[in-house]
């Protein structure tokens, strides 16, 4: 087996990243690994109406760094129980670019991150980060289905009030 010496957490801060953190945390601690957390922000937008209400770019941009940067802190601060090595770092840019530069210059063994289980049209047209980042690296990832669907597909009658079947 390859060994896991770093794991990297991309996070979007959702219910659905929340429950991949438990499986990121618990795989660090198994293999011994550093825990690389890390969340893109969305370039600002370049629009001309928002530079003509006096937009600033840059220091939107500094505010939702920071507040992200506080938000990591907060997930870190809340796992130093599990005497974890933690490298934390915030990127503008293009979510699933920026996650698989991480991984490729921090040389990532693993890429923990959840996948928010879109369905359809939606899913076919716009495609998840997740898959992106599966289709396009060449690290392992393991992508975690939100907690809720695995309830859903544990308990039938919801399974069968999806598939219409009441």
């Amino acid at each position: 087996m390859m060994p896991i010496r770093r794991i990297l957490f991309p996070t979007d801060f959702s219910e659905s990243a929340d429950h991949a953190w438990m499986f990121a945390l618990q795989f660090a601690q198994d293999f011994g690994a550093d825990v690389h957390v890390l969340h893109v922000v969305a370039p600002p937008p370049r629009l001309t109406e928002a530079y003509s209400m006096n937009f600033d770019p840059a220091k939107f941009a500094a505010v939702v760094t920071a507040e992200a940067e506080t938000f990591l802190d907060r997930l870190v601060e809340g796992a130093k129980d599990r005497h974890l090595t933690f490298h934390r770092e915030v990127r503008i840019g293009v979510d699933f670019h920026e996650i698989i530069d991480y991984a490729r210059k921090h040389e990532i063994d693993l890429i923990v991150m959840a996948t928010h289980g879109r369905a359809g049209l939606r899913r076919k047209v716009i495609g998840s980060v997740t898959e992106k980042v599966v289709r396009l690296t060449h690290i392992p990832v393991l992508a975690v289905k939100p907690h809720t669907v695995r309830e859903n597909l544990l308990r039938n009658e919801d399974i069968e009030k999806d598939l219409h079947l009441r």
